[in-house]
């Protein structure tokens, strides 16, 4: 559904915009004695967007499955007596749209759960290692060669913190929206291993996906297994796994695109498969 897709990528968007806005309150001469500050808005601005990814992907898996199976799994934000019409309201409401309704009768119930609790230790070393690699590493170096700046002209320095400054933006937003839209992969993916009814995924792109997620969209429905357990997502990456419950499920268009593209690539490496993609999708 496009809807939840877009919403995942919005909430990505405001994380990205209020770390814009605590970036941009920092000069640049400043950035290294403000590390511990950032990292604090860094990891709020991170959770707090995560959390409501996690709250959407619940809603649409839910969703999802019931369409497909006239059944309502248990679980966070079950509520007795859940009808296709409530579940319709709860993922409006996720998604801050009404992308549409149904009837009020009460569903039958799998009172099974299975979606994860969030693991807070490990989601706070994902944001600490991340603002680690992408700002304060980043930002040492960059005092470093601030250093051998002087031979700049005031021009000259002005505009390499500015290109600095927008590196450092682009390079953390991207990173920081990839776990927040983590939280809710995560949740889609543990649930798809841990729910009975599910049969596994397909991976719906955005609009113009990069190379790897064509590659990934290609391969069209992936059946549940340990081995297709991780998602690969990567920074700045808005494609999301759709759950499957039936056999009876229509990949869309973009997916079916790309398996031609690949076939009539007729194999190599990854490098080879960029370039042919490239090509391709410019002509």
């Amino acid at each position: 559904m496009a809807a939840y897709q877009l919403a995942q990528q919005a909430l990505a968007g405001e994380f990205a915009a209020r770390w814009a806005e605590a970036l941009a309150a920092v000069e640049a001469r400043d950035l290294a004695d403000s590390l511990t500050v950032l990292e604090a808005e860094y990891a709020a601005a991170i959770r707090e967007s995560a959390a409501a990814s996690r709250v959407l992907s619940v809603a649409f898996y839910r969703l999802v499955r019931a369409l497909a199976t006239g059944r309502v799994i248990g679980g966070p934000g079950y509520r007795p007596g859940a009808s296709l019409g409530s579940l319709w309201a709860d993922f409006n409401r996720a998604t801050g749209k009404r992308t549409g309704t149904g009837p009020r009768e009460p569903l039958p119930v799998d009172t099974r759960n299975p979606f994860p609790a969030e693991d807070i230790a490990r989601e706070t070393d994902r944001v600490e290692e991340t603002f680690r690699h992408q700002v304060a590493d980043r930002v040492a170096k960059h005092e470093r060669e601030r250093k051998g700046s002087a031979a700049l002209d005031d021009a000259e320095l002005v505009a390499w913190e500015r290109e600095f400054l927008e590196s450092l933006k682009t390079g953390s937003a991207g990173a920081g929206g990839m776990l927040v839209q983590d939280g809710g992969r995560d949740v889609i993916h543990t649930a798809l291993q841990d729910d009975p009814g599910a049969l596994g995924y397909y991976r719906k792109t955005d609009s113009s996906p990069c190379h790897f997620c064509a590659l990934m969209a290609s391969r069209g429905a992936v059946y549940k297994s340990k081995r297709t357990a991780a998602f690969g997502a990567h920074p700045h990456c808005h494609c999301q796994a759709v759950p499957i419950f039936s056999r009876r499920y229509q990949l869309p268009a973009e997916n079916g695109r790309f398996s031609r593209m690949w076939r009539d690539f007729g194999g190599g490496s990854l490098a080879d498969w960029r370039t042919y993609y490239s090509k391709t999708t410019k002509t």
